[in-house]
């Protein structure tokens, strides 16, 4: 595993294949990465995808305090990402720049809000037949705020792109959660689709587990494993750390 790590807004890396320099991390070549943050505060990183380059990033915070600006580059190549946080506060802006004819970014986001969480995702499509798919999935403790901005942008010339934006917050308790999904579009020939869901775990969905002879609480943590899991595909060594953060909070 091609692992990076920046832990109190120093990068390190244990792999060839990462370029760091400064607060870049330039992915070079095609394969499986890590990227962890242990208590960053304001800290801005570019994540940059080189030419002809199919990433895969597995990005990761348990812990702490966030505070962070990211930036991927995506050229003429592709990333996906699968990310999990489980924090005390975090607030993060991303930009996405899709620069190339053909870029592409997957982007599947998890987590667990317990206190006060702010999210600004936006996405630049600069270049046709570039694709967008960012997909989130929260879950919101009992007195959390939650809050997700979606902002998906595409020029005149940028025909054939496609944006995709799908956002869902499963409250557990009483939050303060919101999700304001944006798309700025100059171009007719495009595809766009949004969807923003706020809600609370189906009760015939927690009756049918009970039915079975599953106690209320053991039926919520199994309904939040799949939700959780249905949205981020990670290897076996964070989905381990996955299943401990559920089995912290759902004992």
């Amino acid at each position: 595993m091609n692992k990076i790590l920046v832990s109190r807004n120093n990068i390190s890396t244990n792999s060839d294949s990462v370029l760091i320099d400064g607060n870049n991390i330039r992915i070079k070549n095609s394969g499986i990465y890590s990227l962890e943050y242990d208590d960053v505060d304001k800290i801005d990183l570019n994540i940059i995808v080189d030419d002809y380059v199919d990433g895969v990033l597995f990005e990761s915070s348990f812990l702490g305090d966030i505070c962070i600006s990211n930036r991927y580059v995506i050229n003429k190549g592709s990333l996906r990402v699968n990310k999990f946080y489980d924090n005390d506060s975090v607030r993060e802006v991303i930009d996405i720049d899709l620069l190339s004819d053909g870029s592409r970014i997957d982007y599947r986001f998890s987590n667990i809000c317990k206190n006060s969480e702010d999210y600004v995702i936006n996405i630049n499509h600069k270049n046709k037949f570039s694709v967008s798919n960012i997909n989130n999935k929260s879950i919101a403790m009992d007195g959390s705020k939650l809050n997700f901005i979606i902002n998906s942008s595409v020029g005149k010339e940028d025909f054939g792109s496609v944006l995709n934006q799908n956002t869902r917050i499963v409250t557990i308790g009483n939050s303060d959660s919101k999700i304001s999904p944006n798309m700025f579009i100059d171009c007719d020939d495009v595809s766009a689709v949004h969807g923003s869901v706020i809600g609370t775990f189906k009760d015939e969905m927690v009756f049918y587990l009970m039915s079975r002879g599953i106690d209320y609480n053991e039926a919520i943590k199994l309904l939040v494993k799949g939700y959780l899991f249905s949205n981020v595909d990670v290897d076996n060594v964070l989905r381990e750390r996955i299943l401990k953060v559920i089995d912290k909070y759902w004992r």
